[in-house]
Parts: C-alpha cells; structure tokens; sequence
C-alpha cells in the first residue's frame, strides 16, 4: 500500500466523482411514458378525404390522372460527323416520349441541340447523352439543330385520327 501515492488517491476520487455526477444527470433523462397514446396506430376515418375535394370529384380526379399516363417511348437521336441520325423523327400528337441525345461526332466532342419549338437547349459532350421528355400538343414540322456543325433534323409532329378508318392492304 505504500507505493500508492497521494496523487494517484486525488486522481482516483477525481473519476470516481466524475462517474457519480454523470449517473446522476443519466437519471434526468428518464421517458415519461405515463401520457403515452395507446392506440397511436390505430387510424380513425380511413375514406376520409381532404377538404377540397368531394367525393363524387375525387374519383374523377383520380380517373384523370391515372388515365391520361401512358408509357413514355424512348427516341434516340445520335449527332454524327455525318448529321443527325435519324434526321427524321416522326412522333404522335400527344404520345409521350423520352428523347436521348448522343454526341458520337469525332471532330465536335462539345456541340449543342437546340429544338426551340419544344425550348429544349442542350449542351452534349462526346460519348455522353441529354434526356429529355416531350409530349407534342399541335401538328407541324419542328425542326432541331447543332449550331456549331450546322447540322439540322426535324420532327413531324402528326394526328392519327384515321387510324381507327384504317383497314389492312390484304382486304
């Protein structure tokens, strides 16, 4: 016992009173559980709807929105030391459509597509590509452009309201 020194005694009172003081304030941070809500999980109303909308609306709404989404279709146009290719994209007036853009061009590996009908302006690196998204709301021809190699391509924009007047070439 007489190797123990004063020092190491004060230094051992020191944590020891450290590790009480920290018990103590541990014990401050004590849940009350006693206001807790029983059945918290359990949902009340569940065909309740939000103010705004009326029952008879709602199912409308809904009709519309789940209706009017159809699958986007992938297009991808792919600027070459040639042009565009294809330069010719021919797209249905009200179609979705997911545009990709691909810079393949060699000699122009940082040129721009602009398709101003649509405001899509994009700047495309070589080997990288641009998406975009498009749903055509009026017929036309539009056209889309690379500025710097002034390339240009255009998409027809057409209604198919005789598709269903429209019999196979066999009869």
């Amino acid at each position: 016992m007489s190797s123990v020194s004063f020092k190491t005694v004060k230094s051992f009172i020191k944590i020891a009173a450290v590790i009480v003081g920290a018990s103590s304030t541990a014990s401050a941070w004590e849940v009350d559980f006693s206001r807790r809500q029983v059945d918290f999980n359990k949902v009340k109303n569940e065909d309740r709807l939000p103010a705004s909308i009326q029952e008879d609306q709602a199912a409308s709404i809904l009709t519309k929105v789940f209706d009017s989404v159809e699958p986007a279709q992938d297009i991808v146009i792919m600027n070459t030391d040639k042009g565009f290719v294809p330069e010719t994209v021919r797209l249905k007036k009200g179609g979705n459509y997911r545009i990709h853009v691909v810079n393949v061009n060699g000699k122009e590996k940082n040129v721009s597509f602009v398709l101003d009908a649509f405001s899509e302006h994009h700047n495309t690196v070589f080997g990288e590509q641009k998406t975009f998204s498009v749903s055509p709301k009026t017929d036309g021809i539009f056209s889309y452009q690379c500025p710097e190699t002034a390339v240009q391509g255009k998409f027809i924009i057409y209604t198919d309201a005789g598709a269903a007047d429209r019999k196979p070439a066999s009869n």
